[in-house]
């Protein structure tokens, strides 16, 4: 048998294991999200912060909502957060 193992749990998935836990988030006493794994931010206002997650968006919503620092894949939202949603 030469399947791997990333190709056993695909198939018994039925789809790829990369794209079930490819992000991750944090809120932090309602002042703080941490997000890992994003795609790149759509959208930015003082209410509402949107990140890309390749086909889902991650969207913040709350208010004085500020990006605090980001990289590649990595970001930290600050201000009073109100909800944190994942859509398609």
């Amino acid at each position: 048998m030469n399947n791997s193992f990333t190709q056993v749990i695909d198939k018994i998935c039925g789809q790829e294991i990369s794209s079930l836990a490819s992000y991750k988030y944090s809120v932090f006493g309602g002042k703080t999200v941490v997000l890992e794994g994003h795609k790149g931010i759509c959208h930015y206002a003082l209410d509402k912060i949107a990140f890309t997650l390749g086909k889902q968006t991650l969207t913040i919503v709350g208010k004085n909502l500020q990006l605090k620092c980001m990289d590649k894949h990595f970001a930290v939202v600050v201000g009073d957060v109100c909800l944190v949603e994942v859509s398609q």
